[in-house]
């Protein structure tokens, strides 16, 4: 040990990045936009100033009643879809989908879904999320599931396609004091 050195090093504390900002950071990458906001009237807002067209599934209708205006509840396959997420996932950036069959069909038909989480909702890891995943079971859901992103194949000449399995387009409102 030379003079001064004591037979320890000086640890720097790094603050861990927050969960929903790993779980941005992974979303992103996957190709889904993450947006956030204060509560259900500003998601509204941005709602309408982007997508003025947009209709909502029963459940995100039920969740977030000031989003889902009785004219924007979705009764065909619509361009802008806007649904519930019950929970994301901050080690993967996914999120929850848990909707009855003709919403299900509407949320992969969409060009672009919008998946309303809110933001008191997120879980750190995919172990918590599928524990999440078999209460829905237990109470009753038939088909929950984790979306990552907008959907994506590739063909045998590995060129990829963007929207032929699910929505090309993946936006996920994180909704604050929901």
């Amino acid at each position: 040990m030379g003079s001064g050195d004591h037979g320890y090093h000086s640890v720097v504390a790094v603050a861990a990045p927050s969960l929903w900002s790993a779980f941005t950071a992974r979303a992103e990458l996957l190709g889904a936009a993450v947006m956030r906001t204060s509560s259900q009237e500003t998601a509204a807002s941005l709602l309408l100033e982007t997508a003025p067209t947009y209709v909502c599934t029963r459940s995100a209708a039920q969740r977030f009643p000031r989003i889902a205006q009785p004219t924007r509840t979705a009764h065909r396959s619509e361009a802008e879809v806007v649904a519930a997420s019950p929970f994301a996932v901050a080690e993967t950036g996914s999120v929850a989908l848990n909707e009855p069959a003709d919403d299900r069909g509407r949320c992969f038909l969409a060009e672009r879904l919008w998946l309303l989480v809110p933001e008191g909702s997120l879980v750190a890891t995919l172990d918590q999320a599928l524990q999440r995943i078999a209460e829905l079971i237990r109470q009753g859901a038939h088909h929950p599931l984790l979306m990552s992103g907008p959907s994506r194949t590739a063909d045998i000449e590995r060129v990829l396609t963007i929207g032929v399995h699910g929505p090309r387009a993946v936006v996920i409102v994180v909704v604050g004091g929901a």
